[in-house]
């Protein structure tokens, strides 16, 4: 098979395979090298993201790590969730006797939402969010102007 070119699009195409840390590099040329511990397994996982990938898409937005109480509450607002928005999915899990409320009083009193929260990523976690979900959230939340 003849080497794919390798784009700015392709560690995060790694990262959401579950890809990153693992024994391996590559070229932009699309040469991958393997370290001693790569298993058959992973060759193939990688080779089945490269045939998917597109050197020509755009490397993604960097995923800001804080953002405004305003900015992350309106992106949860304009983010569906099953019947719902997230905001309000968020709201039900808050209320809810079950959660800790130290996460509450977080939810109701923080000026910024910070991408390495722990009432943040408990939260996401009862709401069944990927790390991908809740990184698309902050890049959304950082396009909000008031």
């Amino acid at each position: 098979m003849e080497n794919k070119k390798i784009g700015p699009r392709f560690p995060d195409e790694l990262k959401a395979a579950g890809l990153t840390g693992e024994p391996f590099s590559w070229s932009p040329d699309g040469d991958v090298f393997w370290g001693d511990e790569a298993t058959q397994e992973l060759k193939d996982a990688v080779m089945a993201v490269i045939a998917a990938h597109d050197s020509e898409a755009p490397a993604l937005p960097p995923v800001p790590q804080v953002v405004s109480r305003f900015q992350g509450r309106e992106a949860m607002w304009q983010t569906r969730h099953g019947d719902t928005t997230l905001f309000e999915a968020a709201e039900a899990v808050l209320a809810d006797p079950a959660t800790l409320a130290m996460y509450r009083r977080a939810w109701d009193d923080l000026q910024e939402f910070r991408r390495d929260s722990e009432m943040l990523a408990a939260v996401a976690g009862m709401l069944g969010l990927s790390s991908a979900q809740i990184d698309a959230l902050f890049v959304l939340a950082a396009s909000i102007q008031a």
